[in-house]
C-alpha cells in the first residue's frame, strides 16, 4: 500500500496543483444526474425500506461491523500520514471489536475509551501536501476530488491484493450503502429544497474536506462562478 500511495502522490501532485476549481463541471453535472437517477429509482427506495424496516439497534450493529472492517485501512493510512498513535489505536480497536465485540457488531473498544477515528489514504496524501485538485463527481460514490479519487483507487488496488476482489466488492458495497442510508434523508431534503442541488452538494463537500484537510482552501462559490 505504501508503494501505491507514493505512486499516487507523485502522479497526482503536478496535475492536482494545476486546478482546484471545477473545470470538469459539464462532465460532473452529467455524472451527478446519473447518480440522482440511481438514488431515485434504486438507492433511495432501498435506503427508505432499510430505515423503515430495520430496527435502530440492528442498523447500529451493522454500521459498527462495517466500520470495524475499515479499521485496518485507518491503521495503514495513519502510519503513512505519520500518526503512529492513531495507527496503534485503530489496530487495537480492530482487535478488541473483532473478538470481544462479536466481529465488530458491538463497539466494545469505544466502551473501553478507544473512540473511532477514521483516516483514509486521501487524508494521508493531504498530510503530505498533495493539493486536492479539481472537483470530481464519481459514479455512485458522489463528490470527490482528483486527489481523493486517486487515494480511493490506490486503496482499492491494495485491498484487492490482500482480501481479493470479491471480498473488497462486498465490503465496499455494504459500507457504501450503510453510509448512503444514513445520509439519505438529508440528501433527499437537499435535492428537493436547493435551487441547484449540484452546486449545493459541491459546496458542502468542499467545506467538509476543508475542515478535515488544512491544505484544502474553501473556494468561494460566487467568486468561482463569476
Amino acid at each position: 500500500m505504501r508503494q501505491l500511495a507514493l505512486a499516487a502522490a507523485l502522479l497526482l501532485a503536478p496535475v492536482a496543483a494545476q486546478a482546484a476549481g471545477d473545470p470538469l463541471e459539464p462532465v460532473n453535472r452529467y455524472v451527478h444526474g446519473f447518480n440522482l437517477l440511481a438514488q431515485r429509482h434504486v438507492l433511495g427506495p432501498a435506503a427508505s425500506a432499510y430505515l423503515a424496516w430495520t430496527p435502530a439497534p440492528v442498523r447500529e450493529g451493522i454500521g459498527n461491523a462495517v466500520a470495524n472492517l475499515g479499521e485496518p485501512v485507518t491503521a495503514a493510512s495513519a502510519l503513512l500520514a505519520g500518526e503512529p498513535r492513531m495507527a496503534a489505536k485503530a489496530a487495537l480497536r480492530f482487535g478488541i471489536n473483532t473478538t470481544l465485540g462479536l466481529g465488530g457488531v458491538r463497539d466494545t473498544a469505544a466502551e473501553f475509551g478507544y473512540r473511532r477515528a477514521s483516516l483514509g489514504l486521501a487524508d494521508a496524501l493531504c498530510r503530505w501536501g498533495v493539493p486536492a485538485g479539481p472537483y470530481l463527481v464519481l459514479p455512485l460514490f458522489g463528490p470527490s476530488t482528483l486527489r481523493d479519487a486517486g487515494g480511493l483507487l490506490a486503496t482499492s488496488l491494495a485491498l484487492s491484493q490482500v482480501v481479493g476482489a470479491d471480498a473488497l466488492l462486498a465490503w465496499s458495497a455494504g459500507a457504501g450503502f450503510v453510509d448512503y442510508a444514513a445520509w439519505h434523508p438529508d440528501l433527499d431534503r437537499l435535492e428537493r429544497g436547493a435551487l441547484d442541488g449540484y452546486a449545493a452538494l459541491r459546496s458542502i463537500h468542499r467545506q467538509r474536506r476543508a475542515a478535515a484537510c488544512a491544505t484544502d482552501p474553501q473556494i468561494d462559490e460566487e467568486e468561482e462562478d463569476g
